[in-house]
């Protein structure tokens, strides 16, 4: 004679099941949770501090400000005629130039010979355009010895995010050259001048895709014309480029410093312009901090 009616029966096994049920759900939350903690752990239980601690920078490289050397300008070297009459170089300055195609092909080998160290050359210009002798002058000066940097030449007739773009495609980054050069003037085929807010949300759509690709500052140069229509915002915390040809420039923080637009360079058979760098200046202004980093995470 059985000890339970069938009702009695069913009423069980529909509560064994039922705690089988939710065993079977306990049991794989554990396994899921096991499973976090292996992929974020490798193999062991992450640290929360340690994950809370980590900075979001995504999208903003890590560059190396070591890899870029710059070599003395020697004491004899015929460059050094080049300077404004009674300026001599200081400790930790050197001295390049700045080309484009206005000076056609260039022999590197014997700009090297004169005594330049560096040449910070044309890669594009607003969007749509890559200097035709980048590439070889690219090419060209790494093969002697120089240093090498790009720069662009910024337009107000393009998005900045669209000329960053095409920045990037000339020039990938690399730790070892100078970092880029934004240069700002209003000459050129761009007539152009929208209202100030405007062209800086421009300008820095550019930097922002250009810092963050290349994990530098950029360093500005920018045309007195330019600063007297605009001001030079962008210019806050970054290298400055200035130009004078007569004495040093009265910022006392400038990176490069152009002495000469109408220079006479062996290896190039026009005028060039010729310039002074000071290294660590350079480097200082260009790095960027963790904090920036986390920063202009944010700002991508």
């Amino acid at each position: 004679m059985p000890r339970y009616t069938r009702e009695q029966v069913r009423r069980r096994r529909r509560t064994v099941a039922g705690c089988c049920a939710v065993l079977i759900l306990v049991l794989a939350v554990a396994a899921v949770s096991c499973t976090i903690r292996v992929v974020r752990g490798t193999g062991a239980e992450a640290d929360p501090a340690e994950a809370s601690a980590a900075p979001a920078t995504t999208g903003v490289r890590l560059a190396d400000p070591e890899a870029m050397t710059l070599a003395e300008t020697p004491a004899d070297a015929p460059a050094r005629a080049q300077l404004p009459e009674g300026i001599e170089l200081e400790p930790g300055e050197t001295m390049g130039i700045d080309v484009s195609s206005h000076q056609g092909q260039i022999d590197w080998q014997a700009v090297a010979g004169d005594g330049y160290t560096f040449a910070y050359i044309k890669a594009t210009e607003g969007s749509g355009y890559t200097d035709p002798q980048f590439a070889a002058n690219w090419k060209g000066s790494g093969e002697a010895g120089l240093t090498r940097g790009a720069y662009h030449y910024f337009t107000l007739c393009s998005p900045g995010a669209d000329q960053a773009r095409d920045f990037l495609a000339a020039v990938p980054p690399e730790d070892a050259a100078l970092p880029p050069v934004l240069d700002l003037e209003f000459d050129g085929a761009c007539q152009e001048r929208p209202e100030a807010e405007q062209a800086q949300a421009e300008i820095d759509a550019f930097t922002r895709s250009v810092e963050a690709a290349w994990g530098r500052r950029v360093v500005v140069y920018s045309s007195s014309e330019w600063r007297l229509h605009y001001g030079l915002p962008v210019g806050d915390g970054r290298a400055a480029w200035h130009y004078d040809d007569d004495s040093r420039p009265e910022d006392g923080d400038w990176a490069v410093w152009q002495v000469r637009f109408d220079g006479q360079v062996a290896g190039i058979g026009r005028t060039a312009d010729v310039d002074v760098l000071r290294s660590e200046v350079l480097r200082e202004f260009s790095s960027i901090s963790e904090d920036e980093r986390v920063a202009l995470s944010g700002q991508l």
